[in-house]
């Protein structure tokens, strides 16, 4: 179990294989990076090629603004947007496509927020005042656009950022300076704007890897629960065919014991020399039994679970099944003190079932009832219809109950209820197990009722699709 359970935490990552640099935003694993990278791109190539061709599309617009602000370059301005950055925007987007095109190309990709921001720049160095000192309001729409779109690389895109501002910087110093106040004035709004864009970007990978994480997490767990399950599933199928096999393996020699001995009490070859050995043959008759009976029990419930317990139906009368099962615990419920009662309270149809079966249900709820029903009580088996119209069998009886926290793990295969250490009743714990496995066989359902002190009910429900028509009733009973 502890071997299990190593390979099973060898399987789920710690908390530092997913620790991410604070400032680049990258996976300190290259593995992880890489993954998270191939991923991201596929995910989110759609987006970026739309933004760039939209971004082509407004740059392309905006043109309409250059008659006014800028006319002195105004076929300038025209062959940067038209003949130049347009081009190269729709030219990247149509480059993702080649086969060759893959994550590891975001940086030609990021180029695209470059292109309108050079070519912005640009035209700043060329304009004349005023048209040179308002310009810098498309680098704020574009850097803006571009960071809040922008989903593949958080470098890429602040990298670019700063530098176009520092190219912008440049060329408002160096090549067509502009009065200081106008100056202190565009640099703080362009300054702010890309501060925000920058930071908003920044935000939205961290979300993005955040939420990779919690990907890789549920894959990594679902991969785990798969291995457990899987190595469960085999556990359990060796443990069911271990059980089957002991259980035939025992089954012969026990029919041997229980027959010999029978022959012994019953002395049918003759008169044994001490009356005690008589005894001791019933004893061993009574045990042996018992324990064909546990044998039994352990095999149908491995069966049951390995899914290799099947019905053979045929139709049956449901009240004289229970007579002849009620005629093997009269003598028992006489021996125990405990008055046994049997009512039949409806007409009851006929109904198609497996007969072994459904005489094990009857056997193991009577059974359990007597079991735990102390010298004076009293134990009631009544079957009938219910409201919904299906067969109901109910065991009652005033026992010792159970407690309510007991009554779910009451149905698992070998639980039970009383401390190992004081136990007084015998058993395997496999009577409910059992009923309830046969009834989901047959379609029915369980249920148990109890309370510590004051007894137990429970009910075993057929459903009304497995009565017998009228007429194939008659025709049964003819036979």
């Amino acid at each position: 179990m502890d071997s299990l359970a190593d390979a099973a935490d060898s399987i789920v990552g710690t908390a530092d294989d997913y620790a991410i640099n604070p400032f680049t935003l990258r996976f300190c694993q290259a593995e992880l990076e890489d993954s998270y990278s191939r991923r991201n791109y596929h995910r989110q190539l759609g987006l970026t090629r739309f933004s760039i061709v939209m971004g082509a599309v407004i740059f392309a617009v905006y043109a309409l603004l250059d008659p006014y602000i800028v006319p002195d370059i105004l076929y300038k301005a025209w062959l940067i947007r038209f003949g130049i950055a347009c081009p190269l925007l729709l030219s990247l987007a149509a480059i993702s496509y080649a086969p060759w095109f893959n994550y590891r190309h975001q940086g030609l990709l990021s180029l695209s927020m470059a292109i309108p921001g050079i070519s912005v720049v640009v035209m700043i160095a060329l304009a004349q005042a005023p048209g040179s000192q308002l310009y810098y309001g498309g680098l704020i729409i574009i850097i803006g656009y571009s960071n809040c779109l922008w989903r593949l690389s958080y470098l890429y895109s602040t990298a670019i950022s700063v530098a176009t501002f520092a190219l912008y910087e440049v060329v408002v110093f160096a090549i067509n300076p502009m009065p200081s106040t106008i100056l202190i004035n565009n640099n703080a709004f362009l300054a702010f704007a890309i501060g925000v864009s920058v930071f908003v970007n920044y935000i939205q990978e961290y979300q993005l890897r955040r939420s990779f994480i919690d990907n890789e997490y549920l894959r990594r767990e679902r991969t785990r629960s798969e291995r457990l399950l899987s190595r469960s599933e085999a556990a359990n199928r060796a443990k069911n065919d271990f059980l089957a096999i002991m259980s035939h393996e025992l089954r012969t020699p026990l029919n041997a014991i229980i027959g010999f001995s029978e022959i012994i009490a019953n002395q049918m070859f003759g008169p044994v020399g001490q009356p005690k050995y008589a005894d001791y043959a019933n004893d061993i008759r009574s045990s042996g039994a018992h324990l064909l009976s546990i044998i039994n029990d352990i095999l149908d419930i491995s069966k049951a679970e390995a899914g290799k317990l099947h019905l053979e139906e045929e139709p049956i009368a449901p009240v004289e099944s229970l007579n002849r099962a009620m005629r093997m615990f009269r003598q028992r419920a006489s021996e125990l003190g405990v008055e046994l009662s049997f009512r039949v309270r409806d007409d009851i149809p006929w109904i198609i079932a497996d007969p072994r079966l459904f005489n094990q249900v009857a056997i193991n709820l009577t059974s359990n009832a007597l079991k735990f029903t102390p010298e004076g009580g009293h134990v009631w088996i009544e079957i009938g219809l219910d409201a919904a119209r299906n067969l109901a069998l109910t065991v009652r009886d005033t026992g010792i109950g159970v407690k309510k926290a007991d009554i779910i793990r009451i149905f698992e295969p070998f639980v039970q209820v009383e401390n190992a250490m004081s136990r007084t009743h015998q058993g395997t714990g496999l009577g409910l197990p059992l009923v309830r496995k046969i009834m989901s066989l047959h379609g029915g359902t369980v249920e148990l009722e109890s309370e510590s002190g004051q007894g137990t009910t429970v009910t075993a429900t057929f459903p009304k699709s497995r009565f017998v028509a009228p007429a194939d009733e008659r025709l049964w009973n003819v036979r």
